[in-house]
């Protein structure tokens, strides 16, 4: 009854509140729009625990900036990771996937958060999309954030972690602050049946700047895969295990990419 009750409440409230942002879509900038969706993230986590009985302790607080820019990288398992960071983190730009500005309303009020469109496929184009568009929100010092392995996958596994975030990180010479968490275990990918307990959403130390392209990339997977095992550990009570890799979706895999010719987003 409580996972029934939260998705209730979930779904109608996002609607609602949709089209009450709609008409504020025409108040010039994003502050309202970032505003409202701050709101809209908190109400969210609120109801997570109040209706659904899903409590999310979030850790690493203290390394959120105040004031951007900022690069945040976070595994990606739940729907709700998102909205925990988008409660969390002050004027956040999401890099998020195309198909997310075809929904009605939904286009709408992204487009007038100025979020940051990709197309999860990857390639030379849609890397100098995401340059331009992150320098965009570096410029107008937000905390820009990316899933780098493009896609909600389970918990247990991980898909291949897209270079996007190296060259981000490489031409906006900021430091990456990783995000590890185990909310998969309470709100798994897609699913309707949430699950009532605790999760944990943790903030970890930011990988400072200069790192070559492997070695960067190797150390976020680790960083991140290595503590969501341990979160998960912690709550399952099970010992850590690394997380299977796996190709989500075959036919859309491009082949590992050399390094781009696409230019600098150079500050």
């Amino acid at each position: 009854m409580r996972s029934l009750a939260f998705n209730l409440f979930f779904y109608a409230f996002t609607v609602v509140f949709a089209l009450f942002l709609i008409p504020l879509t025409a108040i010039p900038g994003r502050r309202v729009m970032a505003w409202g969706l701050r709101f809209w993230g908190r109400r969210v986590v609120w109801a997570m625990r109040a209706i659904g009985g899903m409590t999310v302790e979030v850790r690493g607080r203290e390394r959120i900036p105040a004031r951007g820019p900022s690069l945040i990288a976070s595994k990606h398992q739940s729907e709700a990771d998102g909205m925990v960071m988008a409660a969390e983190v002050p004027d956040i730009a999401f890099v998020a996937m195309r198909e997310l500005w075809a929904y009605p309303l939904v286009g709408t009020i992204l487009r007038k958060l100025e979020m940051i469109r990709v197309d999860t496929c990857g390639g030379g184009k849609e890397r100098e999309n995401l340059a331009t568009f992150a320098r965009r929100a570096y410029e107008a010092q937000r905390n820009i954030a990316i899933y780098p392995e493009g896609h909600l996958m389970p918990v247990g596994e991980k898909e291949r972690y897209r270079s996007g975030i190296y060259y981000l990180y490489r031409d906006l010479n900021l430091p990456v602050i990783p995000v590890a968490h185990c909310l998969g275990l309470l709100w798994p990918e897609r699913s309707w049946n949430k699950k009532r307990g605790r999760a944990i959403l943790e903030f970890l130390p930011p990988i400072e700047t200069g790192l070559e392209r492997e070695a960067f990339m190797q150390r976020l997977e680790d960083t991140i895969e290595d503590c969501t095992a341990l979160l998960v550990s912690e709550l399952s009570g099970q010992p850590p295990v690394k997380a299977r890799f796996r190709i989500k979706f075959p036919d859309q895999h491009p082949p590992v990419e050399a390094e781009p010719t696409v230019p600098r987003a150079a500050p």
